[in-house]
């Protein structure tokens, strides 16, 4: 029955009549040499070279030319399964892709394959222009390492949070951690793999749809503000806060202009770690009145955040400069992405951050 099993997916696999009577010789007895398995599979000694290149090829076997005769072995069953695997997930990311169906709402999708949870946060990545929060497997890390290499380049804040299993050797083999982030953490526990680029898109899944063996594990990839922000929140809020803090990068040389608020406060806080007081010029929107206003050299005298450092702020997902104004102290919050400002009295639309 077993080797029925076997040989009916196999067939399935593209492997001919004859491969298969070879592989299945070569598994039950583990080693064997060509003449042998030539035998055993009813095949010439000439045709044999070809089958057992056939069976390498698909990962079935190794082959030692080494010895006289050249040996054959049987790859081990949970390599032979992981390849298998591997393949079948590359062609599931390959139908997701081209996939045309129309019941998923338009904005999300739901991804089943590893493979192409990974090209969804790839993507992400690749399309960031201000922030990017990346929680994984440090097994993962490598998958992604060259897409947040060039994200550091474009000046993109990199929020990265490695997870078991293999934190330890990532970190020993990562020579500059700013490289590919400007603030590292680590977490013991298994949250969820979450790649959130902007507060506008990217994917959220179950830790094992990365990291184990891959069963019925299914992904969220999203493209929609207010999914992203919610998303945001939950990291912000329980899984951020957890991690011991591995590196921080400097903070950005000034004067520095930023378009994408929360990396002003990152900056500003970074800022004021190495003892700098700090001014700004502002592009705001009045949140009650909607007016938009200009404000220049207005000092900053105070920074509420939790991403770097200790945290400041009255809860979990404030992210705020607070100004001074003709005397007064006033909130600046975010005015983009999921998060828009229900706290603070303005929203700002462009920060320059300066020394006073």
């Amino acid at each position: 029955m077993t080797a029925a099993i076997i040989r009916q997916h196999l067939t399935t696999f593209g492997l001919s009549e004859k491969e298969i009577d070879a592989y299945l010789a070569v598994l039950r007895s583990g080693t064997k040499t060509t003449g042998d398995l030539a035998d055993s599979a009813d095949v010439s000694t000439g045709y044999i070279y070809d089958v057992v290149q056939t069976l390498s090829d698909r990962k079935l076997v190794t082959i030692d030319e080494s010895t006289s005769p050249t040996t054959v072995r049987a790859r081990p069953p949970d390599e032979v399964s992981a390849e298998f695997t591997a393949q079948i997930e590359d062609l599931e990311g390959a139908i997701e892709d081209a996939y045309g169906g129309g019941d998923e709402p338009a904005g999300f999708e739901i991804v089943r394959s590893r493979s192409t949870v990974r090209r969804r946060a790839r993507s992400a990545i690749e399309t960031a222009d201000g922030e990017v929060f990346v929680v994984v497997p440090a097994t993962e890390f490598a998958q992604l390492k060259d897409v947040l290499s060039d994200a550091v380049d474009r000046g993109v804040i990199v929020y990265l949070m490695l997870v078991p299993p293999g934190v330890s050797s990532t970190l020993d083999d990562l020579d500059d951690p700013g490289e590919v982030s400007r603030v590292l953490r680590t977490w013991s526990a298994k949250p969820p793999v979450t790649v959130i680029a902007d507060e506008t898109r990217g994917v959220v899944g179950p830790y094992a749809v990365l990291s184990g063996r891959h069963g019925e594990e299914s992904a969220l990839s999203f493209t929609m503000p207010t999914i992203a922000g919610g998303f945001l929140g939950n990291i912000m809020s329980n899984v951020w806060p957890m991690g011991d803090t591995e590196f921080i990068s400097a903070p950005d040389p000034l004067p520095h202009t930023y378009g994408f608020f929360r990396s002003s406060v990152t900056n500003a806080a970074l800022h004021q770690m190495e003892g700098h007081d700090l001014a700004a010029d502002l592009v705001v929107q009045n949140v009650e009145s909607g007016d938009r206003e200009h404000h220049d050299d207005i000092p900053i005298v105070e920074v509420r955040q939790s991403l770097v450092g200790d945290p400041t702020t009255a809860f979990p997902t404030e992210n705020s400069l607070v100004v001074e104004i003709d005397g007064e102290r006033r909130a600046v919050g975010s005015h983009s992405g999921g998060f828009e400002p229900f706290f603070e009295t303005y929203a700002a639309v462009e920060v320059t951050l300066q020394e006073r």
